[in-house]
């Protein structure tokens, strides 16, 4: 009896992990990361839309009631690359969303 309900709780563990690992790679469908930032200049900005834009990420702090203005801090110090997948050049310091797709970060800026 006592292998019995030892075999019983080995398979509803496999049963509880496959569940757990079914939810885990439906969660990854609902969308990519994405993370607000602001276009730079590092060397040299781009001249065409389709490019490889250089990015610092951004922070968004402030109250968080309807109608509050929000702060935005750039952390200078890291730098990211993101493709422009848009028809337009955006401004140097223009605030973005970035998504990553395929181990890449990318966004769309139509002007």
């Amino acid at each position: 009896m006592k292998a019995n309900s030892l075999r019983v709780m080995r398979d509803r563990q496999a049963a509880a992990e496959d569940v757990l690992d079914a939810v885990a790679s439906l969660e990854s469908r609902h969308g990519s990361a994405a993370m607000l930032a602001v276009t730079t200049t590092v060397s040299s900005y781009p001249t065409s839309a389709t490019s490889f834009y250089a990015c610092n990420p951004q922070f968004l702090t402030g109250d968080d009631t309807e109608g509050a203005t929000p702060t935005f801090e750039s952390d200078s110090a890291t730098v990211v690359y993101a493709y422009n997948m848009g028809s337009a050049i955006p401004p140097n310091g223009t605030k973005i969303v970035i998504h990553a797709t395929g181990g890449r970060w990318c966004f769309r800026y139509d002007g």
